[in-house]
């Protein structure tokens, strides 16, 4: 079924010429799939000690949008992704769905032994890419700046406790986050159901407020209001969870759970403080109503369910944007990336090839968290994570950074690569190969891809020069038919060309007699 120009695979079909005997043999090359024209190429990763990234093999990403499982989100042979692990490679490649107009979702990444993050995947492409880099930095737990810890206790009866339960993460010595579940109270999963057993495992997860792992951690999504003039900036920021022998407890009845956070020293005593949560389960944050108590260095609440909390001041949206003028050495043609970290937020943002400014808009640096006071260190940095450019600590990143020096820490090269196919069983029948999509990556880190250009060729961009690469390349519907491997190996490479052809295994079609007859018996 479907339509397919005009070639149905009647092939004319040449014969010996005789008298009605068997005809002979044609060779069929298999269908080119469709061109491939935006890619979202992603990986999660985590900071090494080189300040360079490494991917995390073991990272399960999950797609929603309003809430609930993504359906626009598909592989590019057009099966639907809701949840994906992403492999030893730590990286994985989607597009959107055809005819989806869909302009983002929320991807929530998690792997063991990192902190569980919620990111906003933006799929409007703005700036046109076909190749859409998404990277998914976690921190692990035992981070500087952050505090986890886990207190067991066999004080239940049913799902009721019968006696006070405390949990406090603290660093150094001095307390992150604490939460105290007092005796009496009942157990309940997220449908009001009681959760029965015989061990309580109450965590807690703290942030130091000062900290720029407080805006690691912090899930995204904070602010998605687009009506609003100010912005909500997260003061104190911790993650409560609790179960009863492994089962998840979510909600309160008969008593509240008490929760007190590290706040900044210099908390002004007027200032008035709100608390949002984040349902983990739908990326959603949700704007709570009950109050906080401000103390010396802490502030504090209760609350009747279990989850992320943010306790918030609200300042004045940026309406500048930011703008960021680079000297030095130019943008490759792979581009980079520009980052703005600090304890008020996290910013990540693409440097097109040539760039001799980044531009990112009073929106975006609202959705992110950073607001008219923000400050925060600005760095600039390839895939890879070598840094190209830094500020001398923290600067205001509402406005405009001049001067931003770039220096390239590597020599870099660019290589064009030409693939071909053919088929093994007739050499002179060629497949269609253009319309694949080809990675590439140095071990242990993360995959780029890379389609076709104007030529029809696929260019490896920002390759450091001397390393090894391994390159692989998704036929897509046209890998079943793949005879022999698809990965080549680019030991100490250079920017030389490369031209690359592969084989298939193709459909032979056998026609039948007559004289020279057209050999198809129709569709």
């Amino acid at each position: 079924t479907g339509c397919f120009s005009d070639d149905d695979n009647n092939k004319p079909v040449p014969d010996d010429g005789g008298d009605g005997g068997d005809g002979g043999v044609v060779v069929v090359a298999p269908e080119t799939p469709a061109a491939l024209t935006f890619v979202v190429s992603g990986s999660v990763v985590q900071s090494n000690d080189d300040d360079e990234f490494d991917v995390i093999g073991d990272a399960t990403i999950k797609f929603l949008e309003s809430g609930v499982l993504s359906t626009n989100i598909v592989d590019v042979e057009g099966n639907q992704v809701q949840t994906l692990d992403v492999g030893d490679e730590g990286s994985f490649l989607v597009t959107r769905k055809s005819g989806s107009s869909t302009d983002s979702v929320t991807a929530i990444v998690s792997a063991p032994g990192f902190v569980t993050k919620a990111f906003n995947l933006d799929l409007s492409n703005e700036d046109d890419n076909d190749v859409l880099v998404a990277q998914f930095l976690l921190t692990p737990t035992d981070e500087e700046g952050l505090a986890a810890t886990t207190t067991t206790s066999s004080d239940i009866t049913g799902s009721t406790t019968t006696a006070e339960i405390v949990a406090d993460a603290s660093a150094e010595g001095s307390s992150l986050a604490s939460a105290t579940l007092p005796s009496g109270i009942t157990l309940q999963d997220a449908d009001g159901q009681p959760v029965t057993g015989a061990e309580v495992a109450l965590n807690v997860l703290g942030t130091d407020p000062s900290s720029d792992a407080k805006g690691l951690v912090l899930p995204e999504g904070l602010n998605s209001d687009d009506s609003s003039a100010n912005i909500a900036v997260p003061v104190s920021l911790a993650n409560v969870t609790l179960s009863v022998d492994g089962n998840s407890v979510k909600k309160f009845a008969g008593d509240t759970l008490n929760v007190t956070l590290a706040a900044p020293a210099d908390l002004d005593a007027g200032e008035v403080l709100s608390v949002s949560s984040l349902d983990e389960e739908t990326g959603i944050w949700m704007p709570e109503t009950f109050p906080v108590t401000k103390g010396t260095g802490t502030v504090s609440f209760e609350t009747d369910h279990l989850t992320w909390f943010s306790v918030n001041k609200s300042v004045p949206v940026c309406t500048d944007g930011l703008t960021v003028n680079f000297t030095g050495d130019a943008v490759p043609a792979g581009g980079l990336t520009l980052a703005a970290y600090s304890s008020d937020g996290f910013l990540w943002s693409r440097v097109g090839a040539g760039s001799t400014s980044r531009v990112v808009s009073p929106g975006f640096l609202k959705r992110v968290g950073i607001s008219s006071e923000a400050t925060a260190t600005v760095v600039v940095l390839d895939r890879d994570g070598a840094i190209w450019g830094e500020t001398e600590g923290e600067v205001a990143v509402c406005g405009t950074v001049d001067d931003f020096a770039l220096a390239s820490p590597y020599t870099y090269v660019d290589k064009t690569l030409t693939i071909t196919g053919s088929c093994a069983n007739d050499s002179e029948v060629a497949v269609n190969v253009s319309n694949s999509a080809v990675r590439y990556k140095r071990d242990g880190k993360a995959v780029r891809t890379a389609l076709k250009d104007a030529d029809g060729n696929f260019q490896l961009t920002n390759l450091r020069e001397g390393e090894n690469y391994e390159v692989t390349v998704n036929f897509r519907s046209l890998s079943s038919k793949l005879d022999g491997s698809n990965t080549i190996t680019l030991d100490s490479v250079t920017g030389d060309d490369l031209t690359q052809n592969f084989e298939f295994t193709c459909d032979e079609v056998t026609g039948s007699g007559g004289s020279g007859g057209s050999g198809g018996t129709g569709g």
